[in-house]
């Protein structure tokens, strides 16, 4: 069943939706020998509602799950400041320490993909196994992502989601999807309303993480036409265990943006055939299967601890099992 409840990240209120043997509100010491926990980052125009067929798959094979809404979405809290990268890596980093567990595997969708990113980065030891999924890095496919500069507007995206964020949302996520039958009516309107709530808290993400992503788009163009500006920059190596995902026939983030991103980050991609921009909403299995080959290569390459029990040791019987 799931629990919901408020925990910190640093100053700010995430609002969580935990499934699993996780309780927000009294979660277990990190000391004890609990399951390990997943940590799920939705990303525009969502909330952590969003991960509802991904959870379960997840807990079935011995995870706690934790999905919060994204600092400036839904119900958590909405401030004017702090989305800049390392402000929001160590929050989450807190929040994974709030929800009683040392380290986590990480999941991002889009934003959340970037935010799970900068906080692999920023504090290695915190996460277990990254997992983005159709979250662009370094560069973006603005003839594709044409809502990113409308969303760099003042004021107008504002005024536009407080008034009209039902037919808005509808528009974006049936336009990115390649199976919008997976959304019905009340998931829709739950996350216009996560949009609603505080505008200029999710655009921030926009205005503040995305003006890096332009900047690197247009440095690439620019030594794509002079040849003698080499780039200097070689794979931005992680200190931990990651994968990216991405739907084929992704509209929003093209395909095309995944074999770049895998190539920046020095991991493996893995191509969801058929699929669009959301994943871990048209394809849960496979993201879960993503998931579940990465840890188990994590497992395999490392001797497990005290309190590191393997994905199989943590698996729980299912129907079928």
């Amino acid at each position: 069943m799931w629990r919901e409840g408020d925990v910190p990240g640093g100053s700010t209120r995430y609002f969580v939706r935990a499934l699993g043997d996780l309780d927000p509100l009294a979660p277990p010491d990190p000391d004890e020998d609990a399951a390990p926990l997943a940590v799920l980052l939705h990303g525009w125009p969502q909330d952590g509602s969003s991960w509802a067929r991904v959870a379960p798959l997840l807990v079935d094979a011995g995870y706690r799950v934790a999905c919060p809404d994204l600092k400036g979405f839904g119900r958590s809290d909405a401030p004017r400041r702090g989305y800049d990268p390392a402000t929001l890596a160590d929050e989450l980093s807190q929040l994974i320490r709030e929800l009683g567990a040392r380290k986590a595997v990480v999941v991002g969708h889009d934003w959340g993909g970037a935010v799970a990113l900068a906080t692999a980065f920023r504090h290695p030891g915190r996460v277990r196994a990254l997992v983005t999924v159709s979250s662009p890095f370094r560069q973006l496919d603005l003839t594709a992502a044409w809502h990113i500069p409308l969303l760099n507007l003042p004021i107008a995206p504002e005024v536009a989601f407080k008034l009209a964020s039902g037919p808005l949302t509808r528009v974006v996520i049936r336009h990115a999807a390649e199976d919008d039958t997976v959304f019905d009516d009340e998931s829709l309107a739950r996350y216009a309303s996560s949009v609603a709530s505080a505008p200029r808290g999710w655009l921030s993400y926009y205005r503040q993480l995305s003006r890096r992503a332009v900047v690197d788009w247009g440095v690439r163009r620019i030594r794509r036409v002079v040849p003698v500006l080499a780039d200097p920059e070689g794979p931005h190596r992680l200190r931990v265990p990651a994968v990216v995902v991405w739907g084929e026939l992704d509209r929003v983030t093209p395909f095309h943006l995944a074999v770049r991103v895998a190539h920046d980050l020095d991991v493996d991609l893995v191509p969801v055939p058929g699929v669009g921009h959301f994943v871990h909403e048209e394809a849960p299995q496979a993201l879960v299967d993503a998931v579940h080959a990465l840890v188990e290569r994590v497992d395999a390459d490392r001797p497990a601890g005290p309190n590191d029990r393997g994905w199989e040791q943590n698996r729980r019987p299912t129907a079928t099992s």
